[in-house]
């Protein structure tokens, strides 16, 4: 059996990153960013498991940071082997690694001014954005379902997890001396009946696995409930004339939320009204989700058939720009106002949530 090395994302959320040596060949199962405690994630961020160019070909299984945020770091350190992932995690990639860079390089300015005050030498950024554009130039995209060499005696197989647009689990099989062995990563798993996506896919059969377990412990209540409680609150909210801000994240969350409110105002189950996602990102993100209605569940495909956008069409509008940004603020048309980012510590929402806090409707 093929030798396995975890770095990242054991013990802990964040990170993932694993290791698995066959035939004196390296491949990578995902390359995820540190996040969490500055002077740890710093840390962790800057550091190998071994020598990137010793590295022969790297899988991705989903585009959350947390999977794939060191991916321009590898390639700006000396990785040049391909980048096997679905093309919905490219298209997502893209744009989710250029916001990722955009922060990297924030965030150094920010202590290179700190570090210039105690006469210390500066730091560069983990990576810039021309190492993202580096690193979408080596990615080759594979649909799912579909069997491709990886590496000499090596092949795998993408397959439905779920967990967000393009996510897959990785079948890995590798030829050990005549005999076939076969590896299963999970990636992040989705959970059965989400909106949008369509279900995990039966696990296969496998000789090891790497799974993730982040919410193995933790019974959730049904999709359906919370999609009532918000209906309610929204209706309630709209009738006496107030606005509803839903603090969200920008890739997934945000789009979700999107589609329930359409399909419900289509039903006639909420009155017509006006929606507004108001973060950049996520008016990015909608627009690779609108790119790829092959990742759509059943009923997703057959609303996109009766609508012909299931992401909000004429009754919701994406802004882009401050300016646009600012004049919602200022409005007091009875709406729903989707922002980023989703735990409220940054971003445009935490703009709305101080505009409207004080209104009492």
């Amino acid at each position: 059996m093929p030798e396995l090395l975890f770095h990242g994302a054991a013990g802990e959320v964040t990170g993932s990153m694993h290791m698995v040596k066959h035939n004196e060949r390296w491949l990578a199962l995902d390359c995820g960013l540190y996040q969490g405690k500055r002077s740890d994630s710093e840390e962790n961020n800057r550091q190998w498991p071994m020598d990137p160019k010793l590295i022969n070909a790297l899988i991705l299984s989903h585009a959350h940071i947390d999977h794939t945020g060191r991916v321009p770091k590898l390639v700006r350190d000396g990785y040049d082997g391909p980048i096997y992932c679905t093309p919905a995690t490219r298209d997502l990639c893209a744009i989710m690694l250029a916001d990722a860079a955009h922060i990297q390089e924030e965030d150094a300015e920010y202590l290179n001014k700190k570090l210039a005050k105690k006469g210390k030498p500066p730091i560069e950024p983990l990576y810039e954005y021309k190492d993202v554009l580096a690193a979408m130039h080596m990615m080759q995209t594979i649909s799912y379902n579909r069997d491709f060499f990886v590496l000499p005696g090596v092949k795998a197989r993408f397959n439905e997890a779920g967990h967000m647009l393009g996510s897959a689990g990785v079948t890995v099989k590798f030829d050990d001396q005549g005999t076939e062995k076969t590896l299963y990563f999970t990636g992040d798993v989705g959970r059965p009946d989400k909106p949008i996506l369509r279900d995990p896919a039966q696990l296969p059969d496998c000789d090891a696995m790497i799974c993730e377990s982040t919410y193995g412990g933790r019974v959730t209540p049904a999709v359906a409930i919370a999609e009532t409680e918000m209906l309610d609150v929204v209706r309630r909210t709209i009738k006496r004339g107030g606005r509803v801000i839903v603090p969200a994240f920008s890739v997934g969350r945000t789009q979700t939320i999107v589609y329930y409110l359409h399909q419900e105002m289509v039903a006639k189950n909420l009155p017509r009204i006006k929606i507004y996602v108001d973060s950049p990102l996520a008016t990015n993100a909608t627009d690779v989700f609108r790119m790829h209605p092959e990742c759509y569940d059943a009923e997703a495909r057959s609303f996109h058939q009766v609508t012909g956008d299931i992401l909000g069409g004429r009754c919701c509008s994406y802004t882009r720009s401050v300016d646009e940004s600012k004049a919602l603020q200022a409005s007091r048309e009875p709406c729903v106002i989707i922002s980023a980012s989703g735990m409220c510590e940054a971003g445009r929402i935490r703009h709305h949530l101080k505009s409207a806090v004080g209104d009492p409707k």
